[in-house]
């Protein structure tokens, strides 16, 4: 964590020299912008009156602007009656604008007007205080410029701030909030400090603004620090129910004292689909160096369900801080991590993701990063868009991240997308951040199973088949009561003229590798050192019990002569339907398992009957109708 003392930017700027203005540029954009400052007119300013800045305005580089030019407001460089125009070209990938500065020789000093153009528009000159903005189309991608100069003048020493800004921050395709498949998860540290500690100021302005920036698609946002009560309860939560998040776990480890010291864990779950569990651990050891005790610090859990795909996320913030109790704490807390996952029993087929500010980097010196592999062994994912995540310009500091889990169901692609979330609001204008951190975009791509058949009751001679299935690139191996069935490599396993010898339990192994950290970029090496990673993944299906008996298949045979009926559908999900013929009266209907014992009973009038049995399970049933004159029996499947 990385602490923003309160007051800087005012000390910023009042450090101005007099009579003098500066421009700065804040990009908030995918790309670089090659600035190129000089003068026009009849009136040529001299040049040890003005100057240059920064000869490049990079993107989403952590700031409140950087400076491409300053100059001298007096009339020793511009004389009364005389009219200097600036002309800042800023060049990106496809496209040029122009910042424009008129400074105009008055009595005592100098008058500053304003404007900018490009890309089929050109504001006018503004003199005064306000916001201004315009809407234009850069590198292809929609984005707003909002300008405004500080408001008073007197010293004649107002500086002019730009924010070129993309709209939106960023996107995530419809496709993927409608695929169960495919989850993307937003891990974010927002900084909102209990008690105004230290860090960021405006937390509940922050709380406030911050969700409309999140995209409609985003399915789970997991934050960190949102320690303070009162901006989250009163901000943060209706700010992000407003905002399509109706889900959300409680706070992390929150006290249940009347003195709430230490504070809560800071990391709060939200979702856009059900949360159907939720849970938390708090961390037994807490690094004293970096004033971690102060809070209840931990892991908090939720189970979500995607449009019927079950997830399990678990959100933490880790320890700071690089003394020796800091990185024990966090080692601790590493191995705290992996048991909480382990002791909630999930289900090998189900996906476990788990991220957050982990306070851990690939870059540091104190081993951790190497330590937290060597003990979680998690899935790293492939590393995109802007790779520093916390300190600015500081290649590979990423301590925030969202990682997969290999003993669980092995996603086919992991990416993180670090992003700089900031805000045009008047409000946040002088702070432009939402926090000390960026956040972490984790998008998981899992592969989708299908499975059926199996756990029946044929008679001999019949066929049966099971299958798994997927799209993705897997090789299949069946058992049949533990033991390999050679040959069986195929997503169908075929019972053909079936024998009673082939009763038994059979499943099948599912195999796929995903080779991880194989990316010919920069940053691959600093979280693979040791080359690319093969994931294993094995799942095994069960199909539970396949029963071949000819005396179950005879219960009832002889007395079902002459009788039309008609039970259906068989296999069902759960409803079932008895069609006899006319003029049957009144029947009796029994379900019975294959061990005899009876399930369900019902008497009906006339020739139709419905039964519900999704409360069952899956499971075979045997069906029996009594009527006046006959007894039918007939197998039924339940799935």
């Amino acid at each position: 964590m990385r602490t923003l003392i309160l007051g800087v930017l005012s000390i910023v700027l009042s450090t101005n020299i007099h009579s003098q203005s500066r421009v700065f540029v804040r990009n908030s954009t995918w790309q670089d912008f090659d600035v190129e400052a000089g003068q026009y007119g009849t009136f040529s300013m001299n040049s040890s009156e003005w100057s240059g800045g920064d000869p490049i305005v990079r993107g989403w580089l952590e700031s409140t602007g950087q400076e491409v030019l300053s100059v001298n407001r007096t009339n020793a460089a511009v004389p009364e009656g005389d009219t200097a125009y600036f002309d800042i070209g800023l060049s990106g990938d496809s496209d040029y604008l122009t910042i424009k500065l008129r400074v105009i020789g008055v009595s005592g000093g100098t008058e500053l007007d304003y404007s900018i153009s490009g890309n089929g528009f050109s504001e006018p000159w503004y003199d005064d205080g306000s916001f201004h903005e315009v809407q234009t189309t850069l590198a292809g991608k929609s984005v707003v410029i909002k300008f405004k100069p500080d408001n008073d003048d007197s010293n004649q020493d107002r500086d002019l701030r730009f924010a070129i800004h993309d709209l939106p921050v960023y996107e995530l395709p419809e496709e993927d909030f409608q695929n169960p498949n495919v989850l993307n998860a937003m891990f974010y540290n927002i900084q909102m400090i209990s008690f105004g500690v230290s860090g960021m100021p405006q937390a509940a302005d922050r709380g406030d603004l911050l969700p409309a920036q999140i995209s409609e698609y985003q399915d789970v946002v997991c934050f960190a620090e949102a320690f303070d009560d009162g901006p989250r309860e009163d901000h943060l939560i209706p700010a992000m129910e407003a905002a399509g998040f109706p889900y959300r776990t409680e706070i992390l480890n929150e006290p249940s004292g009347l003195i709430p010291f230490p504070v809560n864990g800071g990391v709060i779950i939200f979702s856009r689909w059900p949360i159907e569990a939720e849970d938390e651990i708090d961390y037994a050891e807490c690094g004293q160096a970096a004033s971690d005790c102060l809070a209840n610090k931990g892991v908090k859990y939720a189970r979500i369900n995607k449009l019927g795909k079950v997830y399990h996320v678990f959100g933490t913030h880790m320890d700071a801080g690089g003394n020796s109790d800091d990185i024990y704490a966090r080692r601790t807390q590493m191995a705290e991590i992996r048991d909480f996952i382990a002791d909630l029993n999930i289900p090998e087929n189900e996906p476990v993701l788990f991220g957050g500010d982990f306070n851990t980097d690939p870059i540091g010196g104190d081993m951790d990063y190497q330590a937290f592999i060597d003990t979680m062994h998690p899935i790293i994912p492939k590393h995109i868009g802007f790779w520093e995540s916390s300190f600015s310009d500081d290649f590979g500091k990423i301590i925030d991240h969202a990682w997969g889990d290999r003993t669980h169901l092995v996603p086919t692609e992991i990416t993180n997308e670090i992003i700089t979330i900031r805000s045009l609001d008047p409000v946040l204008w002088d702070i432009s951040e939402f926090s000390d951190h960026r956040c972490v975009l984790g998008r998981y791509t899992y592969p989708d199973f299908s499975k059926s058949g199996g756990d029946t009751l044929i008679c001999p001679g019949e066929s049966i088949s099971m299958v798994v299935e997927t799209e993705f690139s897997v090789t299949y191996q069946w058992y049949k009561d533990g033991i390999e069935i050679q040959g069986a490599t195929d997503s169908v396993y075929h019972i053909i003229d079936a024998m009673e010898s082939e009763s038994g339990s059979y499943s099948c192994l599912v195999s796929y590798d995903v080779v991880y950290g194989n990316w010919t970029d920069s940053i691959t090496p600093l979280f693979f050192p040791n080359g690319p990673d093969t994931v294993e993944a094995r799942l095994n299906f069960n199909f539970g019990e396949v029963v071949i008996d000819q005396a179950l298949c005879e219960l009832g045979i002889d007395a079902a002569t002459e009788l039309a009926y008609k039970i259906y559908p068989n296999p069902t999900k759960g409803m079932l339907n008895i069609l006899l013929e006319d003029g049957i009266g009144t029947a009796q209907v029994n379900v019975y398992s294959v061990d005899g014992e009876l399930v369900r009973s019902q008497r009906f009038q006339g020739s139709r009957c419905s039964m519900d049995l999704s409360d069952v399970g899956s499971a075979m049933l045997i069906i029996e109708v009594i009527t006046s004159s006959k007894t039918i029996h007939q197998r039924v499947v339940v799935y």
